[in-house]
């Protein structure tokens, strides 16, 4: 608990449920739209889904010229509109690859429009009969775990995740291990059988195994699952958006997160270390 006269870290953290189609101009035009209410609700940072910059259905070829016309002017846009509102903005995107396909990143813009972390999502889709290997490039991993993104902003420490990420535990647990105290997904979580109950499932464990918080976007339904959400470092989710464009705003508290890791020190318990390998 915070000592008299000592301050209270805390921040409020906005999720974005919106779908991206082919109209790279509209996408921006409604994430600056969704990005002002999170604004006006007092949101230092608000997180878009993954690919909310070009409809992930697309073909490989489509989604690669896409990256290739759009990813600059995307990026600034994203930048840009960051700057103007005073938000920090986490949002998915294309960028060019080294070969025919498109790389699946993750952009995050401070509140000034600088670039804060630039994430390639690390696992592909390649589950459920469907194939993202086929349409994204395959990110490298590199030394000390440097592919992994986090970034800090007002007391905070964010860790990015994308999607299919969630289904692997060592990811998260090696960003916590990193500091941080929030992990930001941004998802396109296909729609399907049971789809839901995992993805909530996953982003609950994720949550309570490292007594973090968690604040996760996901494109809506018909394509996507939706229940963007916030949830607390015990598991309880504080924010849903239960279907089509909104957002769900939740307060974190580093108070709040230091207790509950004072009750559950799991993370001082382990016997274990996460190693990296192919």
């Amino acid at each position: 608990m915070s000592g008299p006269g000592e301050k209270r870290v805390e921040l409020t953290v906005a999720v974005a449920q919106l779908a991206g189609t082919k109209d790279v101009a509209f996408n921006l035009q409604a994430m600056e739209r969704l990005s002002a209410r999170a604004a006006a609700e007092g949101a230092a940072i608000v997180v878009f889904p993954e690919a909310v910059m070009y409809d992930f259905t697309a073909s490989a070829e489509e989604i690669a010229d896409a990256a290739h016309q759009h990813a600059d002017a995307f990026e600034a846009g994203v930048k840009a509109l960051a700057g103007r509102l005073g938000i920090a903005v986490v949002a998915g995107m294309y960028g060019r690859g080294e070969g025919s396909l498109a790389r699946n990143v993750m952009i995050a813009s401070g509140p000034d429009g600088a670039v804060l972390g630039l994430y390639q999502k690390l696992h592909l889709y390649d589950a459920f009969h469907y194939r993202e290997s086929d349409k994204n490039e395959r990110a490298r991993l590199q030394p000390d775990f440097g592919e992994l993104v986090t970034f800090d902003l007002q007391g905070f420490r964010f860790g990015l995740l994308n999607c299919y990420d969630i289904r692997f535990p060592e990811m998260s647990r090696l960003l916590v291990d990193k500091g941080a105290d929030v992990l930001l997904v941004a998802s396109g979580w296909v729609a399907g059988p049971l789809k839901e109950f995992h993805w909530e499932t996953l982003l609950k464990a994720r949550a309570i195994e490292n007594t973090c918080f968690v604040a996760a976007s996901c494109q809506p339904a018909p394509a996507s699952v939706g229940l963007s959400m916030v949830i607390d470092p015990n598991g309880v989710a504080t924010a849903t958006v239960a279907g089509g464009e909104g957002l769900a705003i939740a307060r974190l508290s580093k108070e709040r997160l230091a207790d509950v890791r004072r009750v559950l020190p799991c993370l001082t318990h382990r016997r274990y270390v996460v190693t990296a390998g192919e």
